[in-house]
């Protein structure tokens, strides 16, 4: 599997409305400077460069396109100031209900630990060497897929951490850099402000590393967890990319037999 095969295959297996974004860090200037797309002509928050992406743009980004102070010192571009490293800065707007608790905030985040000479922000799909994390924002229920997949090779996931604060920054970007494991979140108000999210979709935030297990991992899980209108689509898109569809499995799934009374009625 390459990554445009596995672009196709999530895109398949799973209802995307936004592409899988792939974010690249880069520690040498130079390396930076050769990489064929443009640098953004103006400033961005690190988020709406991820939303704008996730819609089909690219670019890349150095400490003079940063419009965001948090995402700025996510990214190792801007220092932390002491009111926010302290704890008293987020305790003062009534964030959190003391200055312990704000400081805790702080120091559980992980940020970049060197500043990068610039990153890339662009759809996963027009990559052709391996970026360090993906970030895919979509419904709940995409997400939730995405987390089985994992599971399938990895089991449990005992690393998730989120705090509604920093959210595609720190939540599903620099946690799975420095983590190398994935990660959720379910945003936060900032980002939903200026990258216009819609109100019901969170994000996950997966190394590189993992990708190619975790898009298997859907495949793999799709006829014991996903119903017959569901596969229909699947079918549908797996043929429309030119796909194999025929080991999907109809009136096939993990859960046959298993409740009582059946499903809910509702009276109307």
């Amino acid at each position: 599997m390459n990554i445009r095969q596995s672009v196709d295959m999530i895109e398949s297996y799973l209802d995307l409305h936004r592409k899988p974004v792939g974010i690249k860090f880069f520690f040498n200037r130079e390396e930076f400077d050769n990489f064929e797309i443009p640098q953004r002509d103006r400033k961005v928050t690190y988020c709406n460069s991820v939303q704008l992406a996730s819609k089909g743009s690219a670019m890349k980004l150095t400490k003079e396109n940063q419009a965001c102070p948090n995402g700025s010192m996510a990214l190792k571009m801007k220092e932390v100031p002491e009111p926010m490293a302290n704890g008293k800065g987020r305790f003062s707007k009534n964030i959190y209900h003391d200055v312990e608790t704000s400081k805790r905030i702080n120091d559980e985040m992980l940020f970049l630990k060197e500043e990068p000479a610039g990153i890339v922000v662009m759809p996963l799909e027009n990559y052709n060497e391996a970026p360090d994390v993906v970030v895919v924002v979509g419904s709940s229920y995409n997400i939730m897929r995405m987390i089985q997949g994992h599971g399938y090779y990895n089991g449990y996931t005992n690393n998730l951490r989120t705090v509604g604060l920093q959210a595609v920054c720190q939540d599903l970007t620099t946690y799975p850099y420095n983590t190398q494991d994935i990660n959720i979140s379910l945003l936060c108000p900032g980002t939903r402000l200026v990258a216009d999210w819609e109100e019901d979709e969170i994000g996950i935030g997966i190394p590189f590393e993992k990708w190619y297990e975790v898009v298997e991992g859907v495949k793999e899980t799709t006829n014991p967890f996903e119903r017959d209108n569901k596969k229909e689509g699947i079918v549908k898109r797996l043929k429309e990319k030119g796909l194999d569809a025929s080991g999907i499995i109809f009136n096939q799934n993990y859960d046959d037999g298993s409740y009582t009374g059946g499903k809910i009625e509702i009276n109307i």
